[in-house]
């Protein structure tokens, strides 16, 4: 069940996620059991961005369901403000790559649905006009998901988590569909809204110029089974030029660091 209280107490207490040789298995009808997490380590602090890259299968999906409190691990540990992970919470919002809007709801109501579950809507109401402000959604408040375009989509997800101020931020490729532009102008939409609400938030991406130009620390993951294998701290202020030699010479870090032999 979800705790709606855990945000107050955990944003009194540390604010670090820190997860420790994590092991996920999961039984496979035709395979049998499939390892898709072992060893795993990662700690992230208040305020940071953190990409999870690596090829596919490796694990970085199931990490975030793991944070998110959808999953369960079968070792290992995982913590957030000193306290273990038991189940989802509001204070871990998940972005995930399809929008899943509600249909029948207009975009201001897509994005008020969670305050209203919780019953804090009238309190907070505020927040709603604030998140539709930031994320470029003035003048589509009252549109349905059916008229507005992907990247509005997107805007609207990512709003609906942001809205519920959570401590994590957990983000699975939520811009892969969209245009290359389209795309750039929401990372940046994403940082702004970092640095206003200081959240920890886990990307997963399969794309290393994403990676570089939005997180703070770049974790690389190894083939299936996926662990740790390195990490690349990104030393470059906001926003970065994509063409600069820093810049490109921290992907092809990446790259080389994603050569598994």
């Amino acid at each position: 069940m979800v705790d709606a209280k855990e945000s107050t107490a955990v944003r009194e207490a540390d604010k670090r996620l820190v997860a420790k040789d994590v092991l996920r298995v999961f039984d496979d009808a035709d395979k049998g059991e499939l390892t898709a997490l072992h060893d795993f380590d990662l700690e992230a602090e208040h305020g940071e961005i953190v990409a999870l890259i690596g090829p596919s299968g490796c694990g970085k999906s199931t990490f975030l369901r793991l944070v998110a409190g959808l999953d369960k691990a079968q070792g290992g540990t995982i913590e957030y403000g000193g306290e273990p992970i038991k189940g989802p919470s509001y204070n871990r919002g998940f972005v995930f790559q399809e929008t899943n809007l509600y249909p029948w709801l207009t975009v201001e109501k897509n994005i008020a649905f969670g305050l209203k579950a919780r019953g804090v809507y009238k309190q907070q109401k505020h927040r709603v006009q604030e998140m539709i402000d930031l994320m470029g959604l003035s003048g589509f408040e009252k549109s349905y998901p059916h008229q507005i375009s992907g990247g509005m989509a997107a805007r609207v997800a990512i709003a609906q988590t942001f809205v519920q101020d959570p401590g994590i931020i957990l983000l699975d490729e939520p811009l892969s569909a969209l245009d290359a532009f389209t795309r750039a102008v929401i990372q940046d939409e994403i940082l702004k809204m970092r640095d206003r609400f200081k959240p920890i938030i886990l990307m997963v991406t399969h794309d290393i110029e994403e990676a570089v130009y939005m997180a703070d620390r770049i974790v690389v993951l190894s083939p299936r089974p996926g662990t740790n294998i390195g990490e690349i701290v990104v030393d470059m202020p906001h926003p970065r030029d994509r063409i600069s030699p820093q810049f490109i010479e921290y992907r092809h870090a990446v790259m080389d660091m994603l050569q598994f032999d």
